[in-house]
């Protein structure tokens, strides 16, 4: 039996790790065919090698150059990207330095739409394909010391909605995924300590998600049989939007 993906391929970017490589897995699971986007080759190349079926493949670029990103991306053929690629800066708003907020706004906006803009002449060439935008609960409802990064995650959900107008001509779905607090390895300390026990109390589910709780929802919105969804966020938070 073949998985919703199979005989698709899909970019995605900040892959080497986190929920970029966890995303990889669930897509190559459901037959997927993986490019692996990002700056470290080693990372990108221990991923992959991890990912079950075969053609995965792994492309050298850093999302905030436009150009490398477009350079990497002009001669691949593919059907879908997940733009996944972000940093976090935890300060707050009127005492963010401008190195910080360039190096968030770079990376998870302006790398985000730089990547959109690189695969659209592909997806076009091919009759049409998906975009997957990763935006967070925060660009929703931002919590103290977030500021920077919700205000990126909001900036993506407005670039999405703007996005599927423009593209839906080219029968190019775009959504975005919000996801609450997840907890991973690179996270884990933060989320166990006082503080995240405190924000996990304001979650109506009364507990952070864990990786494989996203995975769902991100097939969902890369399926073809989703054929009628776009310019929509779909957020999946345990209700913590809902209860803040």
């Amino acid at each position: 039996m073949t998985g919703k993906l199979h005989g698709k391929t899909i970019v995605v970017t900040g892959a080497a790790r986190g929920l970029g490589a966890l995303f990889c897995q669930a897509i190559a699971d459901a037959d997927g065919t993986i490019l692996a986007l990002g700056r470290d080759e080693a990372a990108l190349a221990a991923m992959i090698a991890d990912l079950s079926g075969t053609g995965h493949d792994l492309i050298l670029a850093d999302v905030a150059k436009a150009d490398a990103v477009a350079d990497g991306l002009v001669s691949r053929q593919f059907d879908g990207l997940v733009n996944n690629a972000g940093i976090a800066v935890t300060a707050a708003l009127h005492a963010s330095t401008e190195d910080d907020v360039r190096r968030v706004i770079d990376t998870n906006f302006l790398g985000s739409l730089w990547t959109l803009q690189a695969a659209v002449p592909v997806l076009k060439a091919a009759g049409g394909g998906v975009i997957v935008n990763i935006a967070s609960v925060l660009g929703h409802r931002p919590l103290p010391h977030t500021g920077i990064y919700a205000a990126s995650k909001a900036a993506i959900m407005q670039m999405t909605r703007s996005a599927a107008i423009e593209l839906a001509r080219d029968h190019i779905r775009v959504n975005a995924l919000a996801p609450g607090y997840v907890m991973t390895d690179l996270n884990r300390d933060f989320l166990t300590s006082d503080a995240g026990i405190k924000l996990q109390k304001r979650t109506a589910l009364h507990r952070f998600a864990s990786p494989a709780e996203l995975m769902p929802a991100l097939l969902f919105l890369l399926d073809p049989a989703n054929s009628y969804m776009t310019g929509e966020t779909l957020t999946i938070d345990g209700g913590m939007s809902a209860s803040l």
